[in-house]
This record gives structure tokens, C-alpha cells and sequence, in this order.
């Protein structure tokens, strides 16, 4: 029997890739009727994603650097990090600009927030105050 290990992931992006992954936790609670984390959206987008379709590399590029001061902190399972390694690995054979691990998570969260995997896309509409 083989032990699970875990990988943590401590991540620092922007305000506007935070919002993106808001915007992903939101539609996957909506999806679901339960509150969701950061790491539910990233499982759920890995189990659905079949690989580079026109124009997933092309709407990523469209919002990096996603660095920024905001830190995450994910916890993944071997097996779960292995997934989100083979990802990175197509998203930089796919792209023109190097994907590292905070990418490829919010990769992840892009698919789900944009709808990618649902029948209908979240729209978030900003009151004015």
C-alpha cells in the first residue's frame, strides 16, 4: 500500500487574478449549491480538461503576468500535483510564454470562472455604491 503524499503550493499573484479566482469559487458553489475552495475549482477543472483548445492559450496570454502581492496556499495530493504538472506542460508547449505552477492553478481557475466545463456562464455584475 502506497502512502499519499502532499505538495504545497504558496503562490503569489495579482489583484486581478485574484478576482478571477473569486469569480471561479463562485460559479463552482453555484454549480454545485456548496461553498468550494481555490483547490475544489483546480480538481474539478483537471478532471474536465482535455487539453488546448483555439484559444485557451491566446485568452491566457491576454491576462498575464499574473504576479502580484496576494498570496494562496494550495495543498494537493501527488497524484493531484502530478496532473497539474503534465497541465504546466502543455500550457507551455501550447503558449508563447513560460507557465510555471501559479499559471497553470490559475489556468484552472480561468476555465471554470469562463464557464468552460458548464452549461451556463456567471455573469457578475458590480453594484455601484
Amino acid at each position: 500500500m502506497s502512502k499519499s503524499t502532499h505538495v504545497a503550493h504558496e503562490i503569489s499573484i495579482s489583484a486581478g487574478a485574484f478576482e478571477h479566482i473569486i469569480r471561479a469559487i463562485a460559479a463552482l458553489s453555484l454549480e454545485q449549491t456548496r461553498f468550494v475552495t481555490f483547490k475544489d475549482v483546480i480538481l474539478y477543472a483537471l478532471q474536465r480538461y482535455s487539453g488546448l483548445k483555439e484559444g485557451h492559450s491566446a485568452a491566457l496570454e491576454t491576462l498575464l503576468p499574473i504576479d502580484g502581492l496576494v498570496r494562496i496556499y494550495v495543498r494537493l495530493s501527488s497524484e493531484d500535483n502530478a496532473a497539474v504538472e503534465r497541465l504546466k506542460s502543455a500550457l507551455n508547449t501550447g503558449t508563447k510564454t513560460h507557465c510555471g505552477v501559479r499559471e497553470t492553478l490559475f489556468f484552472c481557475a480561468m476555465l471554470v470562472a469562463e464557464g468552460e466545463f458548464s452549461a451556463c456562464k456567471m455573469q457578475i455584475n458590480r453594484a455601484k455604491l
